[in-house]
């Protein structure tokens, strides 16, 4: 009988034995250059003085795939600003779309396939066999305790994944529209329910209110507090153009609203908060106005196209089918 072993490594290759660098790539962000004494690459860190990484001449500047993440999670490696933020969006809801009419069907079973692999690892399904038409119904009623969860909307997803390809494949114009558009329209909401996304929105809105909680929280005189309390609402009643104007005038502010016992930059300091709150109310106003264009298009579509998905779908099988039955009529669809 002969033994085998496994072959050692020599660790002192991968390590010039000149310089001591290293001769195999870092896994963090680092510069490559030839080494004078033994011709190799090596590879290795130089701090600048300021922060980040100093290039020299001949010097190459590596990010190793995958170490740089965006994400709205401020654990995140990479930090947004602003126009990151928008960047980041359109990457969420656009990034990964058809690239024509060629490309539905595949991405609508990309879809489809996402959700069955999410709803395979949801608790709520957890010991339940979708495939069988028992087990499927109990999981529609599982989902449907709760129509606003990520789980919901990523059955959803799946459902009219397999609409949006049965009608492409029978070339039934009118409710492929209308499976695709439902479908982009769950699709969004599973991602706005993400976790994180939706711990976003929700500090965002907390922001606001912690502005003056916190200016509240540090005043000296409970005439001061209750002063900061009425600041909110009063800017509320003043119009955009008028509150743009008091703030870049650099006048007091506090007179015009009938403030007299808060310091003036503090005022001013709330004054463009609420500035800015009003700015983007009015960004989010114009994009509602184009959802509700959207919608009544497509409204009609709804309305003809809403009874014909029902009985059976064709090749996703009877349990499928039955669950189908089951979550539109749970939300009126049917």
């Amino acid at each position: 009988m002969t033994e085998t072993s496994t072959p050692e490594v020599n660790v002192a290759e991968n390590f010039c034995p000149k310089c001591g660098r290293s001769c195999v790539p870092l896994e963090v962000p680092h510069l490559s250059r030839a080494c004078g004494e033994c011709g190799r690459t090596v590879h290795f860190v130089r701090h600048a003085a300021e922060g980040g990484i100093a290039v020299g001449a001949g010097e190459r500047l590596s990010i190793p795939a995958g170490f740089i993440t965006f994400s709205l999670d401020p654990a995140s490696r990479g930090k947004l600003f602003r126009p990151g933020l928008k960047f980041l969006l359109d990457h969420m809801f656009l990034g990964a779309h058809p690239k024509g009419p060629e490309d539905i069907v595949e991405f609508a079973r990309a879809l489809d396939e996402a959700s069955d692999e999410y709803l395979a690892r949801c608790e709520k399904l957890s010991g339940l066999d979708l495939s069988l038409e028992a087990d499927a119904a109990k999981a529609m009623k599982a989902l449907e305790e709760d129509k606003g969860s990520r789980d919901w909307h990523m059955a959803m997803q799946g459902l009219f994944s397999a609409a949006l390809i049965e009608s492409v494949n029978s070339s039934d114009c009118g409710r492929a529209a209308w499976a695709g558009y439902m479908l982009g329209s769950v699709r969004g909401l599973t991602i706005v329910t993400e976790p994180i996304f939706e711990q976003t929105l929700w500090r965002g809105y907390l922001a606001g209110q912690v502005v003056y909680e916190a200016a509240v929280a540090a005043s000296s005189t409970p005439a001061e507090a209750e002063a900061i309390r009425k600041l909110q609402p009063l800017f509320q009643k003043v119009d955009e153009a008028t509150l743009h104007a008091w703030v870049e005038s650099g006048l007091p502010i506090g007179p015009r609203i009938g403030i007299k016992s808060l310091p003036e930059s503090l005022i001013a300091a709330l004054a463009k908060f609420q500035l800015t709150t009003i700015q983007r109310e009015r960004d989010d106003a114009r994009l509602a106005v184009l959802d509700r264009r959207e919608d009544a298009r497509l409204e009609a579509v709804n309305k003809l196209e809403g009874n014909k998905l029902r009985a059976t779908w064709l090749g996703i099988g009877i349990a499928a089918a039955t669950a189908l039955g089951t979550a539109f009529k749970a939300v009126g669809w049917l």
